[in-house]
């Protein structure tokens, strides 16, 4: 059995939590995903795009199980991911897939992640709401944010100039899968990458506020922090006539070219009151959060949203219980 210990972790703003965690039997220094039982607190630690999902899972949960105590921060993907393998985190919330580098580091260290889908999202191009440009097509969008593309008249928007890129820091899941889907045009463009001259920002707010209040820029968000303080892109798929606006609908029948899977990952699977957390999360009182929130639920199933450990390192698989390295079946 496992003692309690003191935890440092970092939250919103730039302090740290400190709070006791108690990691129970099993691999790893955070065993069952950092907390399988007793009386400790679940971290879930990870994406600002999942933070205000996880926010309202806490929420609601606790008003069922007051008794469980949750402490939810939003600082980034790559943060949560690897206080999960540190062993600070119970729940690692993603808007990408675990990397191959990540899943090494997480064995040296005696983690097993596994991975939960928990809902789908859309990520939305978006423009100051007095730019005319009505749609926009994935390889031009790929020219603008690897820098190729700088000025709006090459687009045919005249009277906007330099088009200013804002993009996510590279901390972040949206960043990563954003390059993949956009900047790379998914591998067929490898070698580009993000304009040096991005502006980087921390949280899709901070993009949705710049982008707002400068007429010239132009940013991408998860589907969930659409607002009326920025217009939305449509976006014309790879090959494609017709643009595609992201919304639940296209995201679901896959028709928006520019979407993704959420996750959670633990270590090893759950048990415990984390588990329950987890089924809750999955089940149909956590999909209705996702739902409200403008996120694309989980298709339901028996039992919802079941995921398998990923059991070596693949491509990306988005076929939710597959494990990493197994063949999609299209």
């Amino acid at each position: 059995m496992r003692g309690w210990r003191m935890a440092a972790v970092p939250v919103m703003g730039g302090g740290l939590l400190v709070a006791l965690s108690m990691a129970g039997c099993g691999r790893g220094p955070a065993a069952g995903g950092g907390r399988s039982g007793g009386r400790g607190m679940i971290q879930e630690i990870g994406s600002t795009t999942v933070l205000p999902l996880a926010e309202k899972w806490r929420e609601g949960y606790n008003r069922e199980h007051p008794e469980v105590r949750i402490a939810v921060s939003g600082v980034g993907s790559g943060t949560g991911i690897r206080a999960l393998i540190s062993g600070t985190a119970g729940i690692a919330n993603s808007s990408r897939d675990i990397s191959a580098e990540e899943m090494e580091q997480a064995k040296a260290a005696g983690v097993e992640p596994v991975e939960h889908v928990v809902a789908h999202d859309g990520i939305a191009v978006i423009v100051h709401p007095s730019n005319p440009i009505e749609a926009i097509s994935l390889e031009h969008l790929s020219e603008i944010f690897s820098g190729q593309v700088g000025v709006w008249s090459a687009l045919g928007v005249g009277d906007l100039g330099p088009i200013e890129v804002v993009s996510r820091d590279s901390a972040s899941g949206t960043y990563e899968a954003f390059k993949e889907l956009v900047v790379t045009m998914g591998g067929q463009e490898e070698s580009r990458d993000y304009a040096a001259s991005a502006l980087k920002q921390t949280s899709n707010q901070g993009i949705v506020a710049l982008v707002a209040q400068t007429k010239s820029a132009i940013g991408y968000v998860g589907l969930g922090y659409l607002n009326e303080s920025v217009k939305m892109v449509p976006v014309v798929p790879a090959g494609g006539k017709s643009a595609v606006a992201p919304t639940v609908e296209s995201v679901t029948a896959g028709t928006y070219p520019i979407s993704r899977a959420l996750y959670c990952y633990t270590n090893g699977e759950p048990t415990g009151e984390l588990k329950g957390y987890m089924d809750w999360i999955k089940g149909p009182e956590g999909q209705r959060i996702v739902e409200e929130l403008g996120f694309v639920p989980v298709k339901p199933g028996p039992p919802w949203g079941e995921s398998e450990a990923r059991t070596d390192i693949g491509e990306r698989n988005e076929i939710p219980g597959t494990p990493v390295g197994e063949e999609r079946a299209d």
